[in-house]
């Protein structure tokens, strides 16, 4: 929100972008009202919208980004489903503990076209994996989730096949004999259909490499599937692996190849190993029965056995076992793959998408590119695959636990986009970490972001982790240098030695000023005593931010330990401070990311000389693990846009977005205008079913013996709702009830709306709401 506005009303032509409400994820939403005045109050608000894709992004060979800011994904297991009844499958991806991304396929069923939703479908909690199934055979898709540790949750959709409503239907699932199934650790089970009767039926990938069945036999009374136990030993099969982390890494020629056999079988290597797994049937050979596909914790690659037999009587043949799958492209990764399939061409056979979990091999190789997509270029029976990515949604990832920096350091007016992630995904053994430059190539008020280098620094270092980007001219020089924050708690000094269109960073210290804090220093630069020089502060591994006044000058900084837990701040497990005057007053407010509470505001509620931060809880953003916050104005409109670096190695982008907005109210006779009038907000706001709009005034004496009215609109400018309240004294102090009902007295829909207090010919207040449906 442009700052210098905060303290008048402001008048503009047209109406557009309305945000969400805090605690629900971040929207725009065009509003063409019809033309009629309209104005709002300019109080302070927060107005973030969350924007996947608001301005072009590029890759190193200038190949768009078509989804830059989903934040990224470290070990995604996803499912293709239609879930809005359309014919084309749309996408689901659990890549963290309990959160399921919704990406909705807006193309058709030959021609794909992901849009990112939300990341908590339905708030359904999924733990470390889903799988979606129609178990109550009512043609919609009910879905079967992890709960903590092991426990299989069943939501059952009691909507329809294009507008789906989970509930928890079953809390615990359990088998016929009333006991709870649990699977094993992180394995990945599955559901299918292996004995052709309509229904799915439960495999459980154990970790003794052993597969454990449950044959579906009916519904409960409350439409749970019952499952019976039929054996902890289906077809026999033992999926080992023959090695460890002494297999070849990904890209050689030699994998860490599985054996699959009877248990009474020999020929085992001597240290044969098993672990998590997953499990996916499929009939991939248009015979009618599911075959079977297998990932491993120790596998780089997948394992498919062939069914040979039918409904009736399967047939898992390990004889037939292809080890290293697809035969023709196969796939090398650091272990634990899990691979889903779907006709995403509409070409009549399945393609195949695998999600890489990252195992033995290597956990950190993967972490960006781990959403392999092959397709199949042969036929429904006779499938041939061949690899077209391994970055199935095309988003900005540089591995983990990311840290965003924005600078204009070739003097061109724009900001540029630096980006440090946690470990070297080329280089893992080496224990190091890269900064990403993203040049912008267009200008102050149109971004246009290229990635010119995946290495800026150009350097090496044996562990040398967690890199935490800020620039500051400690110099006075006008150049702006690099203070790079690092695991060791230290910080390394890159001077800038370039000029202000062409920098040259060469590092300086790797020990600057003696500064040690301890683990996962993460520095930011700040004012914060209005003397003209730039003080210090550092957030760290445990939460807490450690405070480093600068008595010196601002061209000659020396930095004083004053308190390593600056303002009784504690966020739990790594804090990132960073510092903005966030609502116009003109002193530094503090905001704080964190590893698991989210964004946190600290509102300065003292002077630009004396601070004094006061936690504000009305600053609400979606959580976000490992929040790394900063503001830019990237769109040069005003006000200030945040980039969150994000755990999946990413950055998540929310546009701030201006609310006081509308036209002048035609001029009324002085007798007409109220002198004093208020229009409280809603309350409860977000709310179902109903909420109380407050408001009071001061008339003038032309306006006794009249009336004033209070509308509610839609998004379409539609009146759906309005009451007339004669003007029968001179104080008016009202309150009025709106039960989410039309003048009609008929339920509208959930969504936002917009209420006017109006009074004569003049526009007195107005506001917006959320109605819960």
């Amino acid at each position: 929100m442009n700052k210098n506005h905060l303290a008048r009303r402001r008048s503009f032509p047209i109406l557009f972008c309305f945000p969400g409400f805090p605690g629900q994820t971040f929207f725009l939403l065009p509003f063409f009202f019809f033309l009629l005045p309209f104005s709002f109050p300019s109080a302070q608000e927060f107005q973030f919208q969350r924007r996947i894709a608001p301005f072009p992004i590029l890759n190193q060979a200038g190949q768009g980004y078509g989804l830059p800011f989903t934040g990224g994904m470290n070990r995604p297991v996803h499912q293709f489903v239609d879930i809005d009844g359309d014919s084309d499958p749309d996408l689901f991806v659990q890549d963290r503990a309990s959160q399921l991304t919704f990406f909705r396929n807006t193309g058709s069923p030959f021609q794909h076209e992901f849009e990112w939703v939300t990341d908590q479908f339905e708030s359904l909690e999924v733990g470390a994996w889903f799988k979606f199934a129609d178990a109550d055979n009512d043609g919609d898709i009910d879905l079967f989730a992890e709960k903590p540790f092991g426990v299989i949750r069943y939501y059952r959709n009691n909507g329809s096949p294009n507008s789906p409503a989970f509930i928890l239907a079953a809390d615990t699932l359990k088998d016929l004999a009333g006991e709870p199934i649990l699977a094993d650790g992180f394995s990945v089970p599955d559901w299918a259909d292996i004995d052709c009767d309509g229904d799915p039926d439960l495999f459980l990938g154990r970790l003794s490499g052993y597969v454990t069945f449950y044959r579906m036999v009916g519904l409960n009374p409350d439409f749970v599937p019952i499952y019976q136990h039929t054996t902890d030993t289906f077809e026999d099969l033992l999926i080992l692996t023959g090695g460890g982390k002494s297999a070849n890494p990904p890209g050689t020629q030699s994998p860490n190849l599985p054996i699959a056999q009877s248990p009474k079988g020999q020929g085992l290597d001597d240290d044969p190993l098993h672990g998590a797994n997953s499990l996916t049937f499929v009939d991939i050979d248009a015979d009618q029965d599911n075959d079977l596909f297998w990932g491993d914790f120790f596998a780089n690659s997948i394992i498919f056995i062939e069914n040979f037999g039918g409904c009736e009587v399967v047939d898992f043949d390990p004889g037939a076992l292809v080890q290293a799958y697809p035969p023709n492209d196969t796939l090398r990764t650091g272990g634990y793959n899990v691979p889903r399939f779907a006709d995403i061409d509409g070409d009549g056979d399945w393609d195949m998408f695998i999600g890489v979990l990252g195992g033995a091999i290597s956990f950190i190789s993967d972490r960006a590119e781990n959403f392999y997509f092959y397709e199949n270029t042969g036929s429904a029976s006779l499938p041939f695959f061949l690899l077209r990515t391994k970055q199935f949604i095309p988003s900005i990832d540089v591995g983990q636990n990311t840290i965003t920096a924005l600078a204009d350091l070739d003097g061109d007016g724009d900001l540029d986009l630096f980006l440090a992630n946690q470990e070297d995904l080329q280089s893992p053994d080496d224990s190091n970490s890269r900064i990403y430059f993203f040049e912008n190539q267009g200008s102050p008020g149109s971004p246009a972001f290229r990635l010119a280098s995946t290495h800026y620094l150009n350097y090496d270092k044996l562990y040398d982790l967690n890199y935490a980007p800020a620039f500051a001219d400690l110099e006075d020089d006008g150049l702006l240098d690099l203070y790079l924050g690092k695991w060791d708690g230290r910080i390394t000094y890159y001077q800038n030695q370039g000029s202000p269109a062409a920098p040259n960073f060469v590092r300086i210290e790797e020990f600057w000023n003696g500064i040690d804090i301890g683990n996962n220093s993460t520095p930011a630069f700040a004012d914060i005593d209005g003397d003209g020089d730039l003080d210090l502060f550092i957030g760290e591994f445990n939460g807490n931010i450690n405070f480093y006044r600068n008595t010196g000058s601002p061209a000659a900084p020396v930095f004083e330990l004053i308190d390593q837990n600056y303002a009784g701040i504690d966020v739990g497990d790594y804090s990132y401070p960073h510092f903005v005057d966030i609502d116009g007053d003109g002193d530094h407010d503090l905001i704080v990311g964190s590893d698991a509470q989210g964004t946190l505001l600290y509102r300065n509620t003292g002077t630009a000389q004396e601070a004094n931060f006061v936690f504000d809880a009305s600053f609400q953003l979606p959580l976000h693990l490992r929040s790394a916050p900063n503001f830019a104005d990237i769109d040069s409109d005003g006000d200030l846009d945040l980039f969150l670096g994000v755990n999946g190695g990413g950055i998540v982008f929310y546009e701030n977005l201006e609310i006081v907005i509308g036209l002048n109210p035609p001029s009324a006779p002085p007798d007409a205008a109220p002198s004093t009038i208020r229009l409280l907000r809603n309350y409860p706001n977000p709310f179902n079913p109903e909420t109380t709009i407050e408001y009071e005034a001061v008339l003038s004496p032309g306006q006794l013996g009249g009336s004033h009215t209070l509308t509610i609109y839609n998004l379409l400018g539609q009146a759906i709702r309005r009451w007339e309240i004669p003007n029968s004294q001179a104080i008016l102090q009202n309150a009025l009830r709106w039960d989410g009902k039309n003048d009609a007295g008929e339920p509208v829909p959930g969504g936002i709306y917009f209420y006017e207090l109006r009074i004569r010919e003049s526009i007195a207040e107005a506001g917006k709401m959320l109605l819960l449906r």
